[in-house]
């Protein structure tokens, strides 16, 4: 005998509720950090991954952060915490932690840590999770994988960069990457595209960009070199023999 129609209807509807009560945290959570003197609006989005894992993605329009992947992240039915690994550190303030709370439905709120720093953050789900998976370096050529070095000016002061970049077996190519001027930086990148003659670098930890042009037998990448809201022209040029 087959079940009445509203017993199925209402076990479906069950069916439906339990779904969406299982995964309560996942979607886009938009809100802010309440800094001192400053409010920074965020956007957090929260998704289930293969095995019990979440993935998530953070975007912090006032500082051009855009699909930064959450680190440590996790996720129970009440909480969430996570890091943003380099994204935000500095070696005198170290990284940027975040810690919150569901508070009623569709509304959470914690703090962010940084440095013994606390900032209240509050976060308000706006619709279903958008997360970013981050791009992956690929392979550079092989003439393109030696030194590089160019020249630039910034506040008035000479800087000299030098870029080495080197095929790993896995996992795309790798990049070291030094700014000398009043002192040296040795920045981190975390990523290196190579596109035919287009060539990417991004440091999301410094949130400097390059992006340059292949040209003269791989002798020179023209570009411009993005640090924050400025863009620097730049070139550089292959160091060594056949240069």
């Amino acid at each position: 005998m087959r079940p009445p129609l509203v017993t199925i209807v209402g076990l479906l509807a069950l069916a439906a509720s339990q779904a969406n009560a299982a995964q309560p945290l996942e979607g886009r959570w938009v809100g802010e950090v309440d800094i001192p003197g400053r409010e920074l609006p965020l956007i957090v989005d929260l998704a289930p991954a293969v095995g019990g894992r979440w993935v998530g993605s953070l975007v912090i329009p006032g500082l051009g952060i855009k699909g930064a992947p959450l680190a440590d992240l996790v996720v129970t039915e009440t909480d969430v915490s996570f890091g943003l690994g380099s994204v935000l550190a500095s070696p005198s303030q170290g990284p940027a932690v975040f810690k919150v709370r569901v508070q009623s439905a569709g509304r959470m709120a914690g703090e962010m840590r940084q440095a013994g720093n606390v900032a209240p953050v509050a976060l308000t789900r706006e619709g279903p999770g958008q997360v970013e998976v981050p791009p992956r370096s690929t392979s550079v050529a092989p003439e393109l994988a030696t030194q590089w070095s160019g020249e630039f000016e910034l506040g008035g002061y000479p800087r000299q960069m030098t870029l080495t970049l080197e095929n790993r077996d896995a996992g795309g190519a790798q990049a070291k990457l030094v700014i000398v001027g009043k002192r040296t930086s040795d920045i981190p990148v975390d990523l290196v595209i190579q596109d035919g003659t287009l060539v990417r670098l991004e440091s999301s930890a410094t949130q400097i960009v390059f992006e340059g042009r292949v040209r003269q037998e791989a002798r020179e990448i023209a570009g411009t070199m993005e640090l924050g809201p400025l863009e620097i022209p730049l070139v550089l040029r292959r160091v060594g023999r056949g240069s």
